[in-house]
């Protein structure tokens, strides 16, 4: 009988750890190959080996054992298993003898003699990573928020502007309308007719000279876009009073243009488009989960306390894409809504991402020297800030100065955008798992229109550099949080796979017909993938974080 055939190899440089932080996805002949590959000494004249017991007195010098870090042996007239082990010490005993003290490794001893099963998979490095393909919640701090860039849509600057006058008389040479009008839908018993400030002017001065100052039951100002209509001009003759108790005839040149019935609304800007930055505040991702929520995403406002958040993950292709809807009123209600928000593309409904919108900031409504319409106005609140700023009086009093020939001015001044978003640049995820689409006031409008900043703000989002680099790291290192039931991706990427399963589960089952794995060794293979466990697939690179472990082809 061979009774000592049994074989064992004492090799040296070898990767792996004890605590099974770092493993290797090598089958038995693999591993037997690098056993072989660093092997120090050899000797194959050894009685059964019991790898329970824990240690084997050898002949090997004291000298080559110490050198060594891991082990092999095989039992070959019992079974042509081999098994693979840590050397946890060396004892010297006599020259030419030495006791080697050892721990199974048993999950390269029995890597594959068992199969994958689903389980409750926590972390892994993801088999497909496209752009919002990856949301789930990593609970990582990422830090402040950073302004990438920033931009305005809508057109609505104080030089594209007109005022606005609702009257229920209208110049001879203008054709016959309607005695009732519709803007937007709403009835109306006036028409609207819009000028520039020094025509809206002349126009007022006309009719009232004329005695018809009470033809005038509105006046607002309202953004170009939505004046849509045909222009005329007409000479018109008047009488004024030169303030010293006598009056005067004066001829005034005027031009307008006439807005006729507008059932709907108007769009102000259609498809616009907003692509997704490539970095994150200079720094560009290796994970593309750092490219979504709550890394990266959209903050549009409208400048008057009105603000709302779009994911670039919930559009399709990851595009977002924006109209601008308005109608002729006043205040002029403005609107921003999202397409194709959401996943659901554009054509499936009346208006999709619509409720997902933002109001815009309302436009002041204008006074002149008949003020019982102002007096109405105020009651209903369209003007809350109509008596507290200096600025907002410039705007709504251009009416109100033409006793003195003069018009209102409105200053520019672009200064304060970013202090606008302070609070936002402390956001904690926590705090924004909602996604609020819109907040605070918007009858803030006539500051925001005194200070040439009626447009909404596109302001493109996200975590700064240092944070982005540092969670995309992690990332590289750990995978992402999935949270779900699946088989777990032990391979599939070039160099390396983190898994982490749930604290109860069980990764796999005895595959091998001829040999299964011992329960007890079963049960410490589930341990180490419920503690988390890196499994590298090239010892030689085992450790090496500074490679490209993306995902193959993509």
């Amino acid at each position: 009988m061979g009774l000592r055939n049994s074989e064992i190899i004492i090799c040296k440089n070898i990767k792996l750890d004890k605590d099974y932080k770092n493993v290797l996805s090598y089958t038995e002949s693999e591993m037997l190959t690098l056993c072989r590959t660093n092997a120090v000494a050899i000797a194959t004249d050894y009685s059964f080996i019991r790898k329970e017991k824990g240690y084997i007195k050898t002949s090997f010098s004291y000298n080559d054992a110490l050198k060594c870090n891991y082990m092999a042996f095989q039992n070959k007239d019992y079974s042509n298993k081999w098994f693979f082990a840590f050397i946890d010490d060396v004892e010297y005993v006599s020259d030419g003898t030495c006791t080697i003290r050892y721990t199974v490794d048993e999950f390269s001893t029995w890597y594959d003699y068992w199969y994958t099963e689903p389980c409750l998979v926590l972390r892994e490095h993801v088999a497909s990573d496209n752009i919002g393909e990856h949301t789930y919640p990593e609970n990582l701090e990422h830090g402040p928020y950073i302004v990438n860039s920033y931009q305005e849509l809508g057109g609505f600057e104080v030089e594209n502007c007109k005022v606005v006058i609702g009257v229920t008389w209208l110049p001879s040479n203008t054709p016959n309308l309607p005695s009732t009008q519709y803007y937007g839908g709403t009835f109306s018993g006036v028409y609207y007719m819009a000028f520039d400030y020094i025509n809206a002017k002349k126009f007022v001065l006309a009719l009232d000279g004329l005695g018809r100052g009470d033809a005038i039951v509105a006046a607002f100002m309202a953004p170009s876009s939505l004046c849509v209509g045909q222009d005329y001009e007409a000479d018109i003759t008047s009488k004024q009073n030169d303030g010293m108790g006598s009056t005067t005839t004066v001829t005034y040149h005027i031009i307008w243009r006439l807005i006729p019935n507008n059932l709907g609304g108007i769009m102000i800007l259609n498809d616009q488009t907003i692509p997704m930055n490539n970095n994150l505040n200079t720094y560009t991702p290796k994970n593309n989960k750092l490219y979504t929520f709550p890394y990266n995403y959209l903050l549009i406002t409208n400048n008057a306390g009105g603000n709302a958040e779009f994911h670039y993950e919930d559009f399709i292709n990851n595009l977002p894409i924006f109209n601008i809807i308005g109608t002729l009123s006043p205040g002029c209600s403005i609107k921003l809504y999202p397409e194709n928000y959401k996943k659901i593309a554009d054509g499936e409904g009346t208006y999709p991402g619509f409720n997902d919108g933002l109001v815009g900031a309302k436009f002041p409504i204008c006074s002149w020297q008949n003020d019982s319409f102002t007096n109405w106005m105020t009651q209903q609140s369209v003007n809350t800030l109509f008596a507290k700023v200096g600025a907002v009086a410039k705007i709504a009093s251009i009416f109100g100065n033409i006793a003195t020939g003069g018009l209102g001015a409105t200053d520019k001044d672009y200064a304060g955008l970013f202090n606008q978003q302070a609070s936002y640049l402390s956001e904690k995820y926590e705090h924004a798992l909602t996604s609020p689409q819109s907040s605070g006031s918007i009858n803030g409008g006539d500051v925001t229109f005194a200070r040439n900043e009626q447009n909404f703000g596109i302001y493109k989002m996200s975590i700064k550099s240092e944070y982005a680099r540092k969670l995309d790291e992690y990332f590289n290192k750990f995978g992402y949080q999935v949270n779900e039931i699946k088989s777990p991706n032990v391979t599939g990427r070039p160099y390396w796979n983190f898994v982490q399963i749930g604290s109860y589960e069980n990764i796999g089952y005895p595959t091998n017909t001829i040999m299964s794995v011992p329960a007890g060794s079963m049960e410490k293979i589930n341990s180490i993938y419920r503690s988390g466990v890196t499994i590298w697939h090239d010892h030689t690179n085992l450790g090496n974080y500074n490679l490209d472990n993306s995902i193959p082809n993509t």
